[in-house]
């Protein structure tokens, strides 16, 4: 199958788990045999995008982003046509060709309400009736597009995958320290503000031998000194827009993911679970999904019954073991092979 493959966003330009994703179902499309092009757009260095890609300069441009993504996958599927467009963004549609787009969430980068998500939630509305296929991430993010008015017959469920021979448990010594970490992009929706909050509200007796590591991209400048600020006389280690996320995980005891945003899948939780990671956050359904029901989930912007959440398990490593263990062996459902068969089934059905 030919496959035209177009994303405003692609990583190292833009690192985000819906970045990763794409740049991982590109590799699975070519592993498998397909003959895959890719048109992506980038905001801050040519260099920082595949050399193989018909790359589009998107610097200092807002909405007219959409139409130059938009212009260029449809010269280049003039030029190599496809027989189905996989695309990363609602925004493009390329006409001629069977089109699918994969939906992430409908947060919007942030909270998901207010006049301009009601907006888009149109405009997504709108856009669908052009498209083949479109694939939700999880059950979750197809109930949303449903209640947002979109056809269910135009919408199929394909979970996320997760490289699970890279995020792989690894057990540490004991060295009598109790090690916290929160990876996400470093923005108020991801809250890395409840972790350290959390860390706060124990009492020093209690907080003597923990340590909160903070690690992502940093997306929020202002919100990333915010939190340096917070985090003073706290145990508290910053580790922003590193090149590999998984040591961190895997000298780790407990991941915490109190996201504060309407998550599509919630990949950071997942990719703590496949490090054998117990993880702790706030109630979200699709991380509820994501993690099977595994995740000790608290009141939403709750940060003391987080703090009381961590301590329990920081008295119980047992229990610690016995999430860890069991996680990861859920986790084995969301190995890349899986996940690029369902994006086969669908681009195969609408060719």
């Amino acid at each position: 199958m030919k496959i035209l493959m177009v994303a405003r966003r692609f990583p190292p330009d833009v690192q985000s788990g819906t970045e990763t994703v794409f740049e991982r179902l590109l590799a699975e499309a070519r592993r498998a045999g397909h003959e895959v092009r890719l048109v992506c757009g980038y905001r801050r260095d040519r260099s920082l995008v595949p050399a193989d890609a018909v790359a589009v300069d998107l610097r200092g441009k807002g909405a007219s982003a959409w139409a130059a993504m938009a212009m260029a996958a449809v010269a280049e599927a003039r030029r190599f046509s496809p027989d189905a467009v996989l695309s990363n963004s609602i925004e493009v549609i390329v006409p001629g060709v069977p089109t699918v787009t994969i939906v992430h969430d409908l947060n919007f980068g942030g909270g998901g309400q207010g006049a301009s998500s009601s907006a888009k939630r149109l405009f997504y509305r709108a856009q669908s009736r052009l498209l083949a296929g479109i694939v939700a991430v999880s059950e979750v993010t197809r109930g949303t597009l449903l209640a947002s008015g979109i056809a269910a017959a135009k919408v199929t469920v394909v979970h996320n995958g997760v490289d699970l021979d890279r995020f792989v448990p690894c057990p540490r010594a004991p060295d009598g320290k109790l090690r916290l970490v929160h990876v996400s992009r470093v923005l108020p929706g991801k809250a890395q503000h409840a972790s350290i909050d959390a860390l706060g509200r124990m009492r020093p007796d209690q907080r003597r031998d923990v340590e909160l590591h903070v690690v992502g991209a940093i997306a929020d400048r202002i919100y990333a000194d915010q939190l340096r600020v917070q985090a003073h006389k706290l145990p508290v280690h910053f580790h922003f827009d590193v090149p590999d996320v998984v040591p961190h995980y895997q000298s780790a005891d407990i991941a915490l993911f109190p996201t504060l945003m309407p998550e599509g899948f919630g990949f950071a939780a997942v990719e703590a679970m496949a490090c054998g990671l117990p993880v702790v956050g706030y109630e979200e359904p699709a991380v509820r999904e994501a993690t099977g029901g595994l995740a000790v989930l608290v009141p939403r912007d709750d940060a003391a019954a987080l703090r009381d959440a961590v301590l329990r398990l920081a008295r119980d490593p047992a229990e610690r073991a016995r999430l860890g263990t069991t996680g990861r062996s859920f986790v084995e459902r969301y190995r890349w092979a899986r996940t690029w068969a369902g994006y086969e089934a669908v681009l195969s059905a609408v060719r």
